[in-house]
């Protein structure tokens, strides 16, 4: 029998709340919400101390990005750490830390910076963490490398409408201007050397080229020249091996027949190169004076052939020239500090550009057949007696006037008037004193009525001059040269200056990039000019 006393029931009583209160459950949520609720408010708060501080160090960075970009500049005249401060001054930051360390060197500056800015903690103090530090580093450069240009120039007869030519020149002048900055003329230490290609449908190589170059000896009276479509496959004009010379003849009046052979020479004798420099290459320049004058000569007139433009610009950048330029800095036409130039394409402290810019499209070059440019002619002629002798190949026989070479009275013969003593004259001569239809028909004419066969006479009077690259061969010669130009990482800017659609896709395609290609109008060629200068100035972030 159990006694159930106060005291026990008491204690049984106290037992029963005690487990009623361990098995009760209410509450026990709400308990657990608050835990989560305290630790999401936590976790919230780091974020938005985390964004603040990214925010913060964002701002700091861009700042100091800016800053020392200006500072680096070369031609910037301000102290390079005032430059960085100012731009902190204005920029709206408040208590930060800034350390600033340029370096000026003959061809280059380089500016770097460190900046630090602490932000208040508005959470994380509550885990001991009271203040977040921004921090920004950058180092800018402006180096200025070893620079060989190539400005290839559009002068052919559309030039001359709607002010192109005038507007090319402006801003070819100003380009000149800006890239030529790097150059200390107070010390005399170069590093940009420039070079000027004129073209319309052909390209002067002019007396400087052609004292150092190997031009072909088929005449000395002027200095255009031609390649072949496997010339156009490398970028190579190798100084020792010889290009070829246009003919000195008269393209444009050679369906012209002139009685007076002497007045036809004196007033109307048009050659289709032009015996002077006008128009020249003038290569490898510092002189901004002189490449500025040489703009400012130029004309329009012509046609058009970008190729050969093209070809020219980029030869005069490869290092096969070097002798070719060494020859002109012994005779002090070239400055001293370009000796060792054109350099290596694989040399890391040169940077090597052409400038290409056309008005137009690639049109149709001419030049006198080979078989009639150079060597003897058939034409003989004894000076004591001043007698002539035609020699017709298809008859196989000489035609020797009585008197003058167009005496309609004659005889024929084995042999020139005397034999031996009759020299030929050479075709260089024909073409420099006579129009291909005046040519024809002074000495040929009465030979081939005589005959009744006139096959001689026509092919001279007609097919003495040849097109020797068309519009579609320029184009394909062009890319040719423009892969070429690409293969050795020469940079290539293009200008197509209100051109056609033929001329804007060649432009295009010889462009290093789509960057690098401006398609402009009017004065818009000074904003293409002045954008490419920007670029050759490589102002660049390092870090």
């Amino acid at each position: 029998m159990i006694v159930r006393t106060p005291t026990l029931l008491q204690r049984l009583r106290s037992c029963a709340g005690l487990r009623r209160f361990a098995c009760d459950e209410d509450g026990t949520i709400t308990i657990f919400g608050l835990m989560m609720f305290v630790l999401m408010v936590g976790v919230g708060g780091i974020a938005v101390d985390v964004m603040r501080y990214e925010t913060q160090r964002i701002q700091l960075q861009y700042t100091l990005d800016r800053a020392i970009l200006a500072a680096a500049a070369i031609n910037q005249q301000g102290d390079p750490e005032e430059v960085v401060r100012d731009y902190f001054a204005v920029s709206g930051l408040e208590n930060y830390r800034l350390t600033v360390e340029p370096e000026t060197g003959f061809n280059y500056r380089r500016v770097s910076a460190r900046a630090e800015m602490d932000i208040n903690s508005m959470f994380m103090h509550m885990f001991g963490i009271r203040a977040l530090t921004s921090p920004a580093f950058g180092v800018a450069e402006e180096r200025v490398q070893n620079v060989e240009i190539s400005m290839v120039l559009d002068i052919s007869g559309s030039m001359g409408r709607n002010s192109k030519l005038a507007n090319m020149q402006s801003a070819a002048s100003e380009f000149v201007t800006s890239v030529m900055e790097p150059n200390n003329y107070d010390t005399d230490e170069m590093l940009v050397s420039m070079s000027i290609i004129p073209y319309n449908g052909r390209v002067n190589a002019g007396s400087t080229i052609e004292s150092v170059f190997t031009l072909s000896d088929e005449h000395d009276a002027s200095n255009c020249t031609r390649f072949d479509p496997a010339d156009y496959e490398t970028t190579a004009i190798d100084p020792v091996e010889p290009v070829e010379r246009l003919a000195h003849f008269d393209y444009d009046n050679r369906n012209q027949y002139y009685s007076n052979v002497t007045r036809y020479q004196q007033y109307y004798y048009r050659p289709h190169c032009q015996t002077s420099d006008y128009g020249a290459i003038l290569p490898w320049s510092s002189n901004i004076s002189a490449l500025h004058a040489h703009i400012n000569s130029l004309n329009a007139n012509g046609w058009t052939a970008i190729d050969l433009g093209m070809k020219w610009g980029v030869g005069l950048l490869d290092p096969v020239a070097a002798p070719a330029l060494q020859a002109l800095e012994d005779a002090g036409s070239v400055h001293e500090d370009f000796a060792d130039r054109p350099r290596a394409f694989d040399d890391d402290e040169t940077m090597k550009i052409v400038i290409l810019m056309t008005d137009g499209e690639n049109t149709n070059q001419y030049d006198v057949v080979q078989q009639y440019k150079r060597g003897p002619s058939t034409v003989y002629y004894h000076e004591e007696d001043e007698r002539w002798s035609m020699y017709i190949p298809d008859e196989d026989i000489f035609w020797i006037p009585n008197n003058n070479y167009n005496d309609r009275n004659g005889t024929f013969s084995d042999e020139p008037y005397r034999g031996n003593e009759s020299v030929a004259i050479p075709w260089p001569y024909i073409w420099a004193n006579y129009s291909a239809r005046t040519f024809a028909g002074h000495f040929y004419y009465q030979a081939a009525r005589r005959l009744g066969d006139y096959d001689y006479y026509y092919d001279l009077r007609y097919d003495s001059t040849e097109l020797y690259a068309g519009a579609n061969s320029a184009d394909a010669n062009l890319r040719d040269i423009c892969d070429a130009a690409r293969e050795q990482n020469i940079i290539v800017f293009t200008i197509a200056f209100e051109a056609p659609r033929r001329g804007e896709n060649v432009m295009r395609y010889c462009a290093t990039s789509d960057a690098h290609y401006y398609d402009v109008e009017g004065i818009e060629i000074s904003e293409a000019f002045a954008s490419i200068a920007n670029t050759i100035e490589q102002l660049k972030l390092v870090q």
